[in-house]
């Protein structure tokens, strides 16, 4: 008698394999995403318009990655209909390509904003940009390490990650405004400054969104579940100094 083709012998089944290649697909969409922020901020850090370019040309590909991904993930869930933690991974994934898509445009934007090279008199300004990209890209590769590999834990680390971000990203925006009040001839290049330090801080809260719906395929757990939001204020505004006060 022939074996059982549905026995479990510990090898992945057709059914298994298609998870998988969606996994792998998305993977390769954050992939390809982190070489558009990675090269987008190269490019504007240098005012290397060829580089930019570059960015900007695989902005085709992106679509085409995020294209392919909702059709092979729409195809999954209407042919097998899966349940459980499959269907909660299908799902997952459709909203994860939506956030890693916009991970590589905020590369792209970053290489279109492109203009001159560094002022000598920003010094400080780029340096916490520089701070910012080197906080923003590992958060980028964890967050497709956690996906590719089925890690909570490594998913979890990002959202404190993402809080020293946000404290780079208040801290940037205010010296923009005050050297803004005494350099005002530089308003060009600060614009596009504090627009870089919005895109690095977007860039971090997607992967961390990545990271949210990583944890939710695997455990069933929303974010509110295991990180809820502070009791007495849970939509706090920032103070010009960078501590929260309670909305009134």
């Amino acid at each position: 008698m022939s074996r059982d083709p549905l026995a479990d012998t510990g090898a992945p089944r057709g059914y298994d394999l298609q998870v998988r290649d969606l996994k792998h697909r998305a993977v390769q969409l954050g992939e390809w995403a982190f070489t558009m922020v990675h090269d987008g901020w190269r490019a504007y850090d240098t005012g290397d318009f060829t580089a930019a370019q570059t960015v900007l040309d695989r902005d085709a590909t992106l679509d085409r990655f995020d294209e392919d991904m909702e059709h092979a993930t729409t195809a999954f869930l209407v042919l097998r209909q899966p349940a459980a933690i499959d269907l909660r991974t299908a799902v997952a994934l459709l909203k994860i390509t939506t956030h890693l898509d916009r991970i590589g445009r905020l590369g792209f934007d970053m290489a279109r904003t492109t203009s001159s090279p560094p002022v000598p008199e920003l010094s400080d300004i780029r340096n916490l940009l520089q701070r910012m990209d080197d906080a923003v890209e590992p958060m980028v590769r964890q967050a497709l390490d956690a996906l590719a590999h089925d890690q909570v834990d490594t998913a979890r680390e990002l959202f404190a990650r993402d809080d020293a971000v946000d404290r780079m990203h208040r801290e940037v925006s205010q010296l923009i405004v005050a050297t803004l009040e005494k350099q005002p001839k530089q308003a060009r290049r600060l614009a596009s400054d504090l627009l870089v330090a919005r895109h690095f801080e977007r860039i971090a809260d997607n992967a961390c969104k990545v990271s949210e719906k990583t944890i939710y395929a695997l455990t069933g757990q929303r974010r509110s579940e295991y990180l809820p939001r502070h009791a007495t204020a849970p939509y706090a505004l920032e103070s010009p100094w960078g501590s929260p006060t309670k909305r009134k």
